[in-house]
């Protein structure tokens, strides 16, 4: 049995036991041409309609043996959020509803088509409450007489390995011979160490799709006796057990992971097998909205997308097969063919790596700090670029604007109405007048966009950048199929020709073969054509790739081995083009796919497309910190949400406040308009005030990507990232550190008054909103309003910020606001903002920037010394001379002090006065006003 059969198998066992007693059809099974009687109860599964007393609908599809897996509905009925009268239920009472159809007819099969199993999910008329699965799941039924082929339990073909001999290559490379192959110990740092398990009479390729870093010459020592062969670096030791064979990692005298059979050769397919420690949690994999701690389930190694997922999806568009243990360590799985991760559900406490192909081989990652694993994997795999400052700004975006008036009127509107922009985003529509029949025109569809080049240096003048879709389709009626194929630049079936695919959502496409350098080379000259004309960035879609039959076949290999690749080749594509054609350029690429390092890319990923539910909204706070720990800092969502549901201000706004918060800032969506001036103005005035809070905190954001750049940190952190002693915090996802100074806890259910908050560590936290001081290490009771969420300050941070522009075209530090939270009495604390120039690639390797580097000492309890200076070199448009005001939360406006700025005596002042000084502000806060040129800057704050 192979590996494709057992997904399919313990896809269907997991369906029918979630589907029980959700719905139901009779008779069981049926046939395609006799009329059946489907039955729903809202008081089953997730029982989103248990309450609910309107008209019940139902929106289908139908799996076939073409789909690729349940995601993939064929025949799709329903019009969400109208009253469809063709999928209208009967209510029979007591929650039941009823449908009557003949599958044949209702779903207009063909003939060819051979039915396997129904997919439903049901909905509320107006789509805002949506009946599934108990997990969130959608729900299927078994039609035709189909029923899974159950295969015997897959065997080992060797149960466990034996050590024969070893020998030592080029002074650290370690060669053990087992009895079932090669087994290859690599150090490339003294806290990473690769292992190869190289088969006898196989010989797989050694190369690596997500490591760039090379081996380092590493000081190795070995130990050899009777039971054991130890293998160790200056940090890490790695105990090879000789019979059975199996590898443990010992880092500091904790032994933080061990194999249990290691390698291992099965009927089904080929892995790795490890132990899982008592209270062991994990964490990473990319896209997963299951859990936060990934213990208990299997996981799918395949990109696919998941179109209105909820919380609950534990397989979505982007995997990334690797996984942070709590135990800290890093463990990679360095094999992107299609495959799975069993994080203890077949076996409690086993993690098992397979795939159906390719070498077997991963790398261990050790460190004594979550930060440590994080730089070490970003060493290891190669580290994001720094952004341009305009992608950190608002984004309009929808599926999609239709035309050129369109989008030009609602750009305006957004800035006459004081939204800031900095970008619009084209869908579709940019190319052709409709989603079907036009993908892969990859040029301005001139009857309603008749003047682009005239738009997007329209849009420039005030700020605004301009952002196009691109997919990797090509429609097979489009004169760029002609093209395509003539030049061999497309995948292939198993005769040579291009691939067609039939089953294609948007028409019969063919898929660029991006691993064809050729291929790469046309697509560049079709995105070239586009940035001459001005546009600023890029935006991939249906990179995973969307739908890829495993039948089809690239350059290198079969679709299986190299899906979860193809998004990752694409980056590298335009990555490089831009590197060799625009050298100076930033690079932003929208991409919802990708592998492990696609990061050094420049990739700016999205979390698909998701439930515009509350549902859809608690999802991304897993997805987030899965993937920040999994390599990709810019991870982000369609905020506001993407697919179904109606028009919700409460969880606009909500989303809007967390997105605010998040790495990137692109309201998105289809059918509902996701500018926020199509809301009422009660939500325009809150959504406003947080993305001007947004653009006034620039300065921290944008030195929060250069700690993702310099040091690979995620940007939005799990607590323990930062407090990893606070065994609290490896449980608790409901919020998270934006960068390293700020907890924010967003709000993800409707109408609350209070939710819990925990404040991690043994240290203080200050309210965002009115500086109230409170202890770490507790649950806090917070009093929740429709206009806040809430946010808190570690104690000893200064947060820069700036004032709020329309676009950052026009940001500016010249006059600066450093806002300081006090810590606690003898400690030191500092600060570095980062500032360049904000677009030119690579200026701190040409150190072209500036690091304003702020201390505060808080020598007893009337005293606060301060220190400012500056580290870099010029660029363009660095202030030679700052204003400054420095705020002070938490001092008593009634006690005297004596200021001193370079041990000069400032005097109180008003708010209004233009001389340096001090007064209390509105908000109760002291404020040192001065004027800085740069140079070494003391202010002493002694309170009499």
């Amino acid at each position: 049995m192979n590996l494709k059969s057992i997904t399919i198998i313990l896809f269907l066992l997991a369906v029918w036991r979630l589907n029980a007693q959700v719905a139901w059809l009779t008779p069981e099974n049926p046939s395609i041409d006799e009329e059946i009687t489907l039955t729903f109860d809202a008081k089953e599964g997730n029982k989103a309609l248990a309450d609910y007393d309107g008209t019940v609908y139902l929106h289908t599809g139908i799996i076939t043996e073409k789909s690729l897996d349940g995601g993939d509905w064929k025949h799709v009925i329903g019009n969400w959020g109208k009253a469809d009268e063709r999928v209208k239920m009967t209510s029979i009472g007591d929650g039941l509803y009823e449908f009557k159809f003949i599958i044949r007819s209702f779903y207009e099969l063909r003939p060819e088509e051979k039915a396997q199993q129904l997919s439903f999910v049901f909905r509320s008329e107006d789509g805002a409450k949506v009946g599934k699965t108990s997990t969130n799941e959608d729900i299927f039924l078994l039609v035709n007489g189909y029923h899974p082929v159950i295969a015997e339990p897959a065997s080992y073909l060797f149960e466990s390995r034996k050590y024969l001999s070893d020998s030592l290559h080029h002074g650290n490379q370690l060669d053990i011979q087992t009895n079932h192959g090669v087994v290859r110990i690599t150090p490339f740092t003294d806290r990473i160490i690769q292992i190869i398990n190289l088969p006898v009479n196989r010989n797989p390729k050694d190369s690596s799709d997500a490591v760039i870093l090379e081996p380092a010459r590493v000081n190795i020592f070995i130990e050899v006796t009777d039971d054991w062969l130890k293998y160790r670096t200056d940090s890490l030791e790695v105990a090879f057990h000789k019979n059975p064979f199996y590898a443990a990692y010992i880092y500091h005298g904790d032994t933080i992971l061990q194999e249990e059979k290691g390698y291992f050769d099965r009927t089904d397919n080929i892995g790795l097998r490890f132990k899982l420690q008592a209270n062991e949690k994990i964490y990473g994999l990319g896209e997963r909205a299951n859990a936060f701690n990934l213990v208990g389930s299997r996981y799918k190694l395949y990109n696919r997308p998941k179109y209105g997922y909820e919380i609950g999806a534990k397989n979505l568009n982007y995997s990334i097969p690797l996984v942070v243990s709590s135990k800290k360590y890093l463990l990679l799985f360095d094999n992107p063919q299609k495959g799975y991760t069993d994080i203890g559900e077949s076996e409690k406490d086993i993690i098992e790596w397979g795939a159906i192909g390719g070498t077997m081989k991963y790398f261990v990652i050790a460190g004594n700090s979550f930060k440590s694993l994080s730089m070490d994997y970003s060493l290891l795999t190669g580290r994001q670029p720094m952004p341009p400052r305009w992608a950190l700004g608002n984004m309009l975006s929808r599926m999609g604007y239709r035309t050129q008036q369109e989008t030009d009127s609602i750009v305006k509107l957004m800035q006459q109405n004081n939204f800031p922009v900095d970008a619009v985003i084209l869908d579709f529509y940019w190319f052709g007048d409709s989603i079907m029949g036009t993908m892969g025109r990859l040029d301005w569809y001139k009857p309603t966009w008749p003047h682009p080049e005239q738009m997007i240096q329209e849009f420039r003048q005030t700020g605004v950048k301009t952002i196009l879709i691109t997919e990797p389709y090509i429609l097979d009626s489009l004169a760029n199929f002609t093209i395509a194929d003539s030049l061999g630049i497309l995948a292939t079936d198993s005769l040579g020709g291009s691939y067609v695919n039939k089953e294609f959502y948007f028409g019969h496409g063919a898929l660029i073969d991006i691993f064809k350098p050729a291929a790469q080379d046309w697509f560049w000259e079709q995105y070239q054509k586009q940035i001459k004309k001005g546009v600023a960035g890029w935006w991939g879609d249906l990179g995973e790739p969307e739908n890829h039959p495993s039948d089809q076949i690239h350059i290198n290999g079969t679709a299986d081995e190299v899906h979860n690749i193809y998004g990752h080749y694409w980056d590298k594509m335009l990555f490089e083009k831009y590197r060799k054609y625009y050298p100076e350029t930033r690079l932003f690429n929208l991409n919802r796919s990708g592998f492990a390092g696609s990061q050094r890319y420049a990739v700016y990923p999205w979390t698909g497309d998701v439930s515009r539910s509350w549902g859809g909204l608690q999802a991304q706070l897993p997805l987030m910190l899965h993937m920040g720990l999994s390599g990709l800092p810019f991870i982000h969502s369609d905020a506001g949400g993407f697919a179904q549901g109606t028009k919700n201000d409460e969880l606009y706004t909500r989303w809007l406040q967390m997105a605010c918060f998040s790495p990137i800032l692109r309201p998105h969506g289809s059918d509902i308009p996701s500018e926020a001036i199509y809301f009422s103005s009660h939500t325009q005035e809150i959504v406003r005030k947080f993305m001007k809070l947004r653009y006034r905190l620039l300065p921290y954001i944008y030195t929060t990507t250069m700690q993702a750049h310099l040091r690979g940190y995620p940007i939005v952190r799990p607590l323990f990232f930062e407090f990893p002693n606070d065994t609290s915090t490896y449980a608790i996802s409901s919020e998270y550190l934006f960068g390293e100074n700020l907890l924010v806890a967003p709000v993800v259910e409707a109408g609350i008054e209070n939710m819990p908050v925990y404040l991690p560590g043994k240290t203080y936290w200050y309210n965002f909103w009115d500086y109230q001081k409170m202890a770490g290490g507790n649950w806090n009771e917070i009093p929740i309003t429709l206009e806040t969420i809430p946010i808190f300050v570690k104690e000893g941070s200064f947060i820069p910020m700036v004032k709020a522009v329309s676009s950052t075209d026009f940001y500016s530090s010249q006059e600066l606001t450093v806002r300081y939270f006090p810590g606690s009495i003898g400690d030191t604390n500092s600060y570095s903002i980062f500032e360049d120039d904000g677009k030119t690639f690579g200026t701190i390797g040409r150190g072209e920037f500036e690091l304003i580097i702020m201390e505060a000492r808080q020598t007893d309890e009337k005293t606060i010394q301060f220190e400012f200076k500056k580290d870099g070199w010029d660029y363009e448009g660095m202030p030679k001379n700052r204003v400054m005001k420095l705020e002070i939360v938490g001092q008593s406006s009634s006690a005297k002090r004596n200021i001193t700025i370079n041990s000069e005596k400032v005097r109180k002042k008003k708010e209004s006065d233009s001389f340096e000084g001090y007064y209390f502000n509105t908000a109760g806060l002291l404020v040192v006003d001065f004027n800085w040129n740069g140079g070494l800057l003391e202010i002493d704050i002694i309170e009499k």
